[in-house]
């Protein structure tokens, strides 16, 4: 009996021994994004962890962090760039300082449909941005999901660069931001989303440009009854982590990352578009009026004033990258 009892600890010790190893041969990665629980975006994230257990048989784990729990995209980025387990969302704009030429991205009027913007992350030119993101420290885990087309909601309505002479329109606290609205016609002023529902309530500003999935959530319709689709921007956003964990992985679980990514990317992207419809028609049965527009003067005032607010940029990049999105 006491050979038995020995004999079955040492099976039990190894069988857990075993189940140490495999548990301590798991990579954890922590996937880190603004978005709220429940969007779109937390919802692709993860079904792209799924995907990531299931391809590498439990080897890779992503772990979700929405709402900014692991700090702003400013602060998840450099907590990547300096060897941390960390996939982030980002904004192309965000890379102004490392790689000046890859922030043309978030510009504005640059395409008028998505599958005119994706056309550039095929291109010579996005290879070689991402070689000089790579030597900044950065790597682009997946490069193209679908954010949303931002729109203006507005107090009045609009249909050309004129009608938004002298109005206040809210921006993000971001140089590009700044410069689109500018670009378009309005009076940029930046200020926290927060802030905005009581900025439109008080005049303050009479008119906040996003998503229209922001737009309806953030109930800005109940102050401002104009959705005026400017169309400014497709804005497609990249997930990162740093390259030098980039290194640490083995080329199999570079595969399954960079494969289920775009998986991923696609999944994301149909859902938010599908939000998008959604939103727009919420917004209408809660009585704001919807506004076609003619983009084309808008555009004119973008390709000329957009290239001059960033002259670190290349000469003649605005155009070069309109040209590959349009060509």
């Amino acid at each position: 009996m006491r050979h038995f009892i020995l004999g079955c600890v040492a099976t039990l010790g190894v069988a857990s021994l075993g189940m140490s190893a495999s548990a301590l041969a798991a990579t954890d990665i922590r996937v880190a994004y603004g978005n709220q629980p429940g969007e779109p975006i937390d919802v692709a994230v993860k079904q792209w962890a799924e995907w990531v257990k299931e391809e590498s048989n439990g080897e890779l784990v992503l772990q979700p962090f929405p709402a900014s729990q692991l700090g702003s995209e400013t602060e998840v980025m450099e907590q990547a760039r300096f060897g941390s387990a960390l996939i982030g969302i980002n904004a192309y704009s965000n890379f102004m300082d490392s790689v000046p030429d890859l922030s043309v991205l978030d510009a504005p009027y640059l395409s008028e449909t998505f599958d005119d913007k994706l056309k550039v992350f095929e291109s010579d030119w996005f290879a070689e941005q991402n070689q000089k993101l790579n030597a900044q420290g950065y790597r682009i885990v997946v490069p193209n999901v679908i954010y949303g087309e931002r729109q203006l909601l507005s107090d009045n309505a609009v249909q050309t660069p004129d009608d938004l002479k002298g109005v206040k329109v809210r921006v993000q606290n971001s140089p590009m931001y700044v410069a689109a609205v500018r670009a378009m016609g309005a009076i940029p002023t930046p200020m926290s989303l927060g802030d905005v529902y009581p900025a439109l309530a008080q005049g303050m500003v009479s008119g906040v440009e996003n998503p229209p999935s922001v737009l309806f959530g953030g109930k800005f319709y109940e102050v401002v009854k104009e959705l005026n689709l400017t169309r400014h921007m497709q804005t497609v956003t990249p997930f990162v982590t740093g390259e030098a964990f980039w290194q640490k992985l083995s080329d199999e679980q570079r595969r399954i990352l960079t494969e289920t990514g775009q998986r991923f990317a696609e999944y994301a992207s149909e859902l938010v578009m599908a939000q998008n419809d959604k939103d727009i028609e919420r917004m209408k049965e809660a009585g704001v009026q919807v506004n076609e527009i003619d983009i084309a003067p808008f555009q004119a005032r973008a390709r000329q004033e957009i290239p001059e607010a960033f002259p670190q940029w290349s000469p003649g990049l605005y155009k070069q990258i309109s040209d590959i999105i349009n060509g």
